[in-house]
């Protein structure tokens, strides 16, 4: 593993790191009904009631990851 690629990696950790403590938070009512709240710092959600959108999270971690390893194989030593 080259030094770009090292640092590909450490902006990955960080990036994943950064939506781990900073999640999407959505709330549902009554009928069902399920509404984005946004961000929020992980320890402070924007409500009681809000959660944590796990699919969400899962998916933009999943895209860092992805963008992250095509960047570490196009930096690859030849």
């Amino acid at each position: 593993m080259n030094d770009k690629q090292k640092i590909v990696l450490v902006a990955v950790a960080t990036v994943i790191l950064g939506m781990l403590v900073f999640p999407p938070f959505n709330q549902k009512w009554s009928q069902g009904q399920v509404f984005s709240r946004g961000y929020s710092w992980i320890f402070v959600p924007p409500d009681d009631i809000a959660t944590v959108d796990i699919g969400l999270l899962i998916t933009q971690w999943l895209a860092v990851l992805v963008i992250g390893g095509i960047a570490c194989f196009l930096l690859k030593d030849r």
